[in-house]
């Protein structure tokens, strides 16, 4: 609901803004900022939506800056340029919240009982960084919870969607992103970007869109569970398509086992799709790696392969000489990755044979060192 970046103004000060206003209303709003902003829009509104909150507008790039680096419009003209009187500024790629005063005039049916609270439209504009993240937010956020329901059928296969683009999650490596491309995500989903461009209706148009993914499943769909965020009470569109997808199918027992096997083969395709396949399995074969050097180039499995019994000064100096010849651990654990545990012996016993220090013999002192410089 619109008013609540503004708590310090009188309880209904921002009241609803019924359709037939707010259609014309955002249009002149759009004017207004289109003198500002190279790019303006406003997410597309859910369908049969009888009222709104707010207005909320998506711009970037400036036709005037506040300085060169600047991607905002300097906030006074922003203000001017709607008539705000109140306002909640924000520098640089984030929103800043307008209340501007609604005129009785234009809206007579506000002037009810004789009240006397001054009301506004609570106007909302977020600057984006440039045109590629002002189309990902336009995307996302258009048909009111669409994106957050597209994000719980990616999340059902593995993916994460969500404003930034497709993303895959890896623990306990880095989650990567995959695409930031709609289009081409959409095409990757089954989604029809043609039949999305030509809008919606209904909220049952929506969801036939939405579950026309190759990748949805009505009889095993979570809406709750591991890596699925709780969604706000408030979010009724989403809320009914998950009421919707449950009277979809008759209850039954979902087997797990072959539940995850679709899983990896969906994020397995979507890594083919986007050419991340080798850096993730990169990713994962020197993961793997670097654990096993710690398990193989350590003092102990030193100490073992030069036979220096456990003298640890000496077998630290003979690991600073292989960390040093070869370039540190990123050296060693290439030597690892292609020649395995024995190319990293050998370096280890040509960097002992280099030191000071001699494999014990038979006559060695307790330490087992035939020579050592202190």
């Amino acid at each position: 609901m619109g008013g609540r970046a503004f708590n310090f103004l009188e309880p209904g000060s921002f009241p609803r803004i019924p359709t037939p206003v707010y259609q014309p209303l955002k249009a002149r709003f759009q004017v207004l900022l289109q003198a500002l902003y190279v790019h303006v829009g406003v997410p597309t509104e859910a369908p049969e939506k009888p009222d709104h909150g707010d207005l909320d507008f998506i711009v970037c790039t400036p036709i005037t800056r506040g300085s060169l680096d600047s991607v905002n419009v300097p906030h006074d003209q922003v203000k001017a340029a709607l008539g705000a009187t109140h306002c909640i500024l924000v520098d640089g790629n984030q929103t800043s919240n307008f209340a501007v005063p609604i005129s009785r005039d234009t809206w007579r049916s506000l002037d009810h009982d004789g009240a006397s609270t001054e009301t506004f439209y609570q106007v909302d504009v977020h600057v984006c960084a440039d045109k590629n993240e002002w189309d990902r937010i336009m995307y996302f956020h258009s048909y009111g919870d669409l994106g957050m329901i597209q994000g719980l059928i990616a999340r059902n296969v593995g993916l994460v969607l969500g404003v930034n683009g497709l993303k895959y999650p890896n623990p306990p490596h880095q989650t990567l992103t995959l695409n930031q491309d709609f289009s081409a995500i959409s095409r990757f989903f089954g989604w029809s970007i043609e039949r999305r461009n030509a809008g919606f209706t209904s909220r049952q148009e929506v969801f036939e869109w939405v579950i026309n993914s190759r990748f949805f499943d009505a009889s095993c769909f979570r809406t709750s569970g591991d890596g699925i965020t709780k969604v706000k009470a408030e979010r009724t569109m989403y809320s009914d398509f998950v009421t919707w997808v449950k009277d979809q199918v008759t209850a039954g027992v979902v087997d797990m086992e072959e539940y995850g096997q679709r899983r990896e083969r969906v994020r397995k395709e979507a890594l083919e799709e986007f050419g991340c396949l080798e850096e993730v399995e990169t990713t994962v074969r020197i993961f793997e790696a670097r654990r096993q050097l710690k398990q193989v180039f350590n003092g102990t499995s030193v100490n073992a392969w030069t036979g220096l019994n456990g003298h640890w000064k000496a077998v630290k100096v003979v690991m600073d000489m292989v960390r040093e010849r070869h370039h540190g651990e990123g050296g060693i654990l290439q030597i690892l990755m292609s020649e395995g545990e024995n190319g990293v012996k050998q370096r280890v016993l040509e960097a002992l044979r280099d030191s000071e220090f001699s494999p014990p013999t038979e006559n060695s002192s307790s330490h087992g060192i035939g020579r050592l410089v202190y």
